[in-house]
């Protein structure tokens, strides 16, 4: 009998040690930790009735497709954009998707997958402007971008334009309506969701000065098991299709909001 409690005990222990790792390193093994700037259709925005929970977009639907081939359920932590790679980096979150640009700087912190997108930035303008045609037209004016976003790190670079930075980029659109900036530097695919949504706005591009941007997802240096994991599915959703499908439904659900 001394012997058979002896078992139970250790087998308690073991079980406790268990859970207190769990509880302690604050992961679950059963989950993926997406870490997101939820403020960037139509790749991650917030909704009434999202894919999960009130998250929606097109890296939202890649990351669930990534998750369930991995046998893993998604979670979404939602943050301001420069918050995302440390939160990778540190291990609070298994990867970063949202429309992130691959650039050396970036890669000196996290590893990537293979591209999913190719995008470009879109300089947007009062319908009725016909001042500003490129970038070279932004030098003297007051441009809206979003902090640590690719048209914040493109225009900071032009001297004469002055920046003002903002945490979304509907509230960047909401001073360009308001005239308290004179232009926003964004990413195309959501310009043009902003554009739909107010027909008063315009897209420029001004494609020899930005050159195209290759969005892929992050993940902490050295984790080649989900990079491998990942790219996987990635072709998967290429190959198949599949990717152009999410893509197209995204844009329908948005159009219906």
């Amino acid at each position: 009998m001394k012997k058979m409690w002896k078992v139970v005990a250790v087998v308690a222990v073991v079980a406790l040690m268990a859970s207190c790792l769990v509880a302690c390193s604050g992961k679950d093994d059963s989950k993926l930790i997406m870490a997101t700037n939820a403020e960037f259709p139509p790749f991650e925005y917030v909704t009434e009735k999202g894919l999960l929970g009130e998250f929606d977009g097109i890296d939202v639907a890649i990351a669930m497709e990534v998750a369930s081939k991995m046998g893993k359920q998604l979670e979404i932590s939602n943050m301001v954009f420069d918050s995302i790679i440390p939160s990778v980096v540190s291990g609070k979150a298994d990867i970063g998707v949202a429309g992130m640009t691959v650039k050396p700087e970036r890669l000196e912190q996290v590893d990537f997958s293979d591209t999913y997108w190719v995008a470009m930035q879109t300089i947007v303008v009062p319908e009725n402007n016909t001042d500003i045609t490129n970038v070279d037209a932004l030098v003297g004016k007051t441009v809206g971008v979003v902090t640590g976003y690719t048209g914040d790190m493109a225009v900071s670079e032009v001297e004469g334009i002055k920046v003002n930075r903002y945490q979304k980029g509907a509230d960047a659109i909401v001073d360009l309506k308001n005239g308290k900036v004179d232009a926003v530097v964004i990413d195309a695919p959501t310009a043009e969701n902003f554009i739909k949504r107010n027909p008063e706005l315009k897209g420029v591009s001004d494609d020899e000065f930005f050159g195209k941007e290759e969005y892929a997802i992050a993940v902490q240096k050295g984790n080649d098991d989900l990079l491998k994991a990942i790219n996987a599915t990635l072709a998967e959703l290429k190959e198949s299709g599949r990717l152009d499908e999410i893509a197209a439904e995204v844009a329908e659900r948005l159009a219906n909001e």
